[in-house]
């Protein structure tokens, strides 16, 4: 540019300048708002169509292909042509030598003219530049393939490689008898954690499928792993799965599915190696599968343990059901049979059906061909439901696994603890399924069900371990916690919480039941057997807590400081302080209670108390088939006086005499003459020997 050049750019830019706008506030304002509206819209980008991520670095999957973003495409495709020691030229000779290019450009184009036809050797420098930046990007995106998509392999090895394999290697050498899904649930032995708090319930049963059967979890991972995942099918009837992997393409779920027929191609001993591997040998869950649809939460078991196994193993009819054609109308009996054949078009028929059969048909509705034999079924009664030949289904380590937890569950051991535990010192506020009820504390209030999938998959176990030790003082719920004062160490916390996790996929109920309103009026026996007997035991004779009932006590408390204890809680011990739960008359209700009773120097009641200890095993297990609107026998098991005087052979109770009385014999299936009970009494033995002990003491109204 020479002197007039300039000069006559000066003048142009001075007149220019004078008709402008200036710069603060017009400009910078203007720039602000396009600045504004660019920001904005980043924001909406990066909240509504986001930035797509790719999945977790994994430096040992050689088979990744590692790209930067599509603007610095060109530079990754330009180290393409610089191999080797030359990378370097690429990699910073190159770009170096653009940002210098771009620092000297002021310097090397001085014109003042702007449109670029008019500056041709930058123009063409910017226009060779972006094109080669575009056939760059072009070229790596045409030449540079996307991530090799990796084969999914077994997903179950995986589990048990990032879980298990850092301390037991390769493979584990099981004991005969263990329960592998209680072990890895629970943890229990040097240096291992309880993986309940990790893993889910099938995730559990998949690994101790992998673990007693890894070839299964192979065949899983070949032949159905690009269908489903283990833990989809794991906790499924093995009949079921027997029957999907024989029928292949005529099984119902396979319809229409190009998939081979595997039973043709695999041997038997994959076959069973699949099939144990789906279906682990995990005695509580096999049961709650297979078994609870009939049997509940256990099963009444007579004779030997080899016989147990003898009856599941060869199945047939081993039921026998009353006769009801002496006991029911032909219109009640019709009635059942209707709702027997069709649920949904005889539900009139329900609400006998729940009074008549649930003791020994709880979760699942028999079946019948036709109406005709259904109300044959029912009228003669005699073995009448088929067990399924479960020496065909499962395998010998399942089998093992069943008849194990079977027969620790009958008595009250072993899995079964958890059950027990619960009966004793829950189900009085949550219902023997969990279902929830009138809470005995909060007058008008409901306890919401916690058996239900929604609840216990939303609190892992060590949440429930903490809510079942240390309580929930504002629902009135105190702790169980041996820490906390409570009755329950570890050990029956795991058990308690074990059995609470084997609902999980299976809940018994949905929703909270309904409550009518007259049921939350609880006298104050009633109030103290739910809230008070868990310390100081059924009969306030002591427990964890100190006997109520002792001369001791009754000498150093008065009525009125039993209520303000009661009221303010005890800050020496556990105990909760209950006038912010209960009302006022509900602790003088416990007051009078604890009044009434008989005193003693050692604080024992010498015998159970019936309203708190009998009454209630009598009315759970015993009236469904001895109300006083159908008294079977002639035996109404709702009161006391009916207890004592009712039946066709009274008196059934001898006070003193548990040996000759007819309650005694048929609770123990010792009676000679009369219909047998039920084969489903789920009396525990406990239970039983509570209601033996209460006729020996002389069978008080206690």
């Amino acid at each position: 540019m020479n002197e007039q050049e300039k000069k006559d750019y000066l003048e142009e830019y001075k007149k220019k300048k004078e008709k402008g706008l200036p710069f603060f506030p017009d400009i910078l304002f203007k720039d602000a708002v396009v600045s504004l509206i660019i920001f904005l819209a980043l924001i909406a980008l990066a909240y509504f169509v986001g930035v797509p991520l790719e999945e977790r670095a994994n430096p040992a999957d050689s088979s990744y292909t590692p790209r930067p973003e599509w603007y610095f495409l060109f530079l990754f495709q330009l180290l393409k042509y610089f191999p080797g020691n030359l990378e370097v030229i690429g990699v910073v000779v190159v770009p170096t030598l653009g940002v210098l290019l771009l620092f000297a450009l002021p310097f090397l184009d001085a014109s003042r003219f702007r449109h670029f036809a008019r500056r041709p050797w930058v123009s063409g420098v910017t226009a060779l530049t972006m094109v080669g930046i575009v056939v760059l990007t072009v070229l790596a995106l045409y030449e540079t393939p996307p991530p090799a998509a990796t084969a999914a392999g077994d997903p179950t090895a995986a589990l048990y490689a990032a879980n298990c394999a850092g301390c037991h290697g390769p493979s584990i050498q099981v004991p005969e008898g263990t329960n592998l899904h209680e072990v890895i649930a629970q943890g229990g032995h040097t240096g291992m954690p309880a993986w309940g708090a990790d893993l889910t319930s099938d995730q559990i049963d998949a690994l101790a499928g992998f673990i007693l059967s890894p070839s299964g979890s192979r065949f899983f991972a070949e032949t159905c792993g690009d269908c489903h995942a283990a833990e989809d099918l794991v906790a499924s009837e093995p009949a079921e799965l027997k029957n999907a992997l024989v029928q292949g393409t005529a099984y119902g779920a396979h319809a229409g599915l190009d998939i081979p027929q595997w039973a043709g191609i695999l041997s038997l001993e994959e076959q069973t190696a699949l099939l144990n591997f789906l279906v682990a040998p995990d005695g509580q869950r096999l049961f709650a599968t297979n078994c609870a649809s009939c049997h509940g939460a256990s099963v009444a078991v007579s004779g030997a343990e080899e016989e147990l196994r003898a009856t599941i193993l060869q199945g047939g009819l081993h039921l026998d059901m009353p006769a009801w054609g002496n006991r029911l109308t032909e219109e009640e009996i019709r009635s059942l049979a209707a709702y027997v054949i069709d649920p949904e078009s005889g539900a009139d028929g329900k609400p006998l059906y729940q009074e008549k059969c649930t003791a020994c048909h709880p979760g699942r509705v028999p079946s019948a061909d036709t109406l005709t034999a259904a109300v044959e079924i029912i009228t003669t009664g005699g073995s009448h439901e088929t067990m399924p030949v479960w020496g065909e289904l499962l395998t010998p380590e399942q089998m093992d696994a069943l008849v194990t937890y079977t027969w620790d569950a009958a008595r009250g051991t072993g899995s079964g603890l958890g059950q027990d535990i619960f009966s004793q010192n829950c189900s009085s506020c949550h219902g023997p399924f969990g279902e929830g009820g009138p809470n005995p504390t909060r007058d008008g209030d409901i306890i919401a069900p916690i058996s239900t999938a929604e609840y216990l998959k939303t609190r892992d176990d060590i949440t429930l371990r903490a809510i079942i030790a240390q309580g929930q003082p504002n629902f009135g719920m105190s702790p169980f916690g041996l820490a906390y004062g409570g009755p329950l160490d570890d050990t029956a916390i795991d058990a308690l919480v074990a059995f609470l996790r084997a609902w999980e996929n299976n809940p018994p109920v949905d929703l909270p039941p309904d409550v009518p309103a007259d049921t939350l009026s609880l006298t104050g026996g009633e109030v103290f057997a739910t809230v008070c007997s868990q310390c100081h035991g059924v009969n306030a004779d002591g427990g964890v807590g100190s006997s109520l009932r002792s001369t001791a006590f009754r000498a150093a408390n008065t009525p009125e400081s039993i209520f303000v204890t009661i009221n303010a809680g005890h800050e020496d011990t556990a105990m909760i302080a209950w006038g912010g739960i209960l009302t006022a008359q509900q602790i003088q209700d416990i007051v009078d209670f604890l009044l009434s009773l008989p005193v003693s120097e050692d604080g024992q009641s010498g015998a159970p108390s019936f309203r708190v200890a009998v009454l209630p095993i009598l009315q759970a297990k015993c009236e469904i088939c001895h109300s006083a609107s159908d008294p079977g026998g002639g035996w109404v098991a709702s009161d006391y006086d009916s207890v004592m005087t009712t039946g066709d052979n009274a008196p059934a109770v001898i006070p003193g005499d548990a040996a000759a009385s007819l309650l005694a014999q048929k609770i123990q299936n010792l009676q000679t003459f009369g219909d047998k009970m039920p084969p489903r009494q789920d009396l525990t033995p406990e239970a039983i020997q509570i209601i033996l002990d209460w006729i020996a003491a002389g069978a008080l109204d206690n």
